[in-house]
């Protein structure tokens, strides 16, 4: 930089003053941007390492918990532990063992049959009737009650009529038809044997309708009690006790080797499955892993080295812009830079 000729020089005081802008810029600067790019690449790669180990520890305590508790599981709940557990028996022992459950099995059966069967008995003995004395009773009366009522509005009707009639002939009602259908009529001890021997018909009808319901009934609760009760099959055919017994034995046996074939299929099928099961981290998984965290790593380091190139422009364009830039006692004093 040149000065014209009119224009005084630069005392050493200038120059000291520029010299502590620009050291004071490059402070704000390097306060402002931070540690370098290497220093924040290697802090960063720390951290991911170290959060990366923390990681694999927790899987690895987890695989090693659960293969733990595997371990006790099947100790504790394993089919075979009963079996080790159990004394060795012969197959005459087995089948003595066998045959005693069967026979208190048996007897329980026995003992069952013969309480519901005095229950059944009990409850057929002490069962109620269909029809009881009061309920018929109570129906005798209420058919009397009813033909008293029936006999009272009769009167009340023949009252009424007499009083008719005698209203007719009071008002000059004396034609001869009318007198001869008047001396005719009935009387009404007559209409009231009629009515009663009518009646009577009815109730004696309804009673015989009643009884042949009433034998029905019993006829159809014998048949069914005859055809439903668990003592007519045992009376009819008596069960073979030692065919029955053999009979539920081999059914036992059949059982016994189907649940044996099922549970060493099984077993089969759980050790295959443990043999051919993958691990919960495959080489391809790791390498796959760790291929990624180097891509994200060359990723992060581009951009970091961007941004860092990005700041070094951003500070020389400060640093020209302050150096273009004149003071304020060069504007004042008219210095030229």
């Amino acid at each position: 930089m040149h000065s014209s000729r009119s224009e005084p020089g630069l005392s050493p005081w200038h120059h000291e003053m520029k010299d502590h802008v620009k050291g004071r810029v490059k402070e704000l600067v390097l306060g402002r941007t931070g540690a370098s790019w290497e220093d924040r690449l290697q802090e960063q790669k720390a951290k991911k390492v170290q959060a990366m180990k923390i990681i694999e520890k927790e899987q690895r305590e987890t695989i090693k918990t659960a293969t733990e508790k595997g371990i006790e599981k099947q100790q504790v709940y394993s089919p075979l532990l009963a079996l080790r557990s159990a004394p060795l028996l012969s197959t005459s022992e087995k089948q003595a063992q066998r045959l005693d459950e069967r026979r208190r099995d048996m007897e329980n059966k026995m003992r069952s049959y013969h309480v519901q069967r005095s229950k059944i008995l009990e409850k057929m003995r002490a069962r109620d009737p269909l029809f009881k004395v009061e309920d018929v009773s109570a129906a005798k009366a209420a058919l009397a009650e009813a033909r008293r009522k029936k006999q009272a509005e009769l009167q009340a009707e023949e009252k009424k009529r007499w009083e008719h009639l005698e209203e007719c002939a009071a008002k000059g009602c004396h034609k001869r038809q009318t007198l001869y259908d008047l001396h005719n009529s009935p009387s009404f001890d007559e209409r009231l044997a009629k009515a009663v021997e009518q009646k009577t018909k009815e109730l004696k009808d309804l009673e015989k309708a009643q009884k042949d319901r009433i034998r029905e009934a019993v006829e159809a609760g014998h048949n069914k009690s005859a055809a439903v009760s668990p003592l007519s099959a045992c009376l009819r055919n008596p069960p073979d006790n030692m065919e029955r017994q053999r009979e539920i034995l081999e059914e036992r046996n059949r059982t016994m080797a189907t649940a044996a074939r099922e549970y060493l299929r099984k077993r089969d099928e759980m050790v295959e499955r443990q043999r051919k099961r993958e691990p919960l981290f495959s080489g391809a998984a790791v390498a796959d892993a760790t291929s990624q965290l180097e891509e994200k790593a060359r990723k992060l380091k581009q951009e970091m080295a961007a941004e860092q190139l990005k700041n070094r422009q951003h500070i020389l364009e400060l640093q020209n812009k302050v150096l273009a830039r004149p003071m304020m006692m060069e504007i004042k004093y008219g210095i030229a830079a």
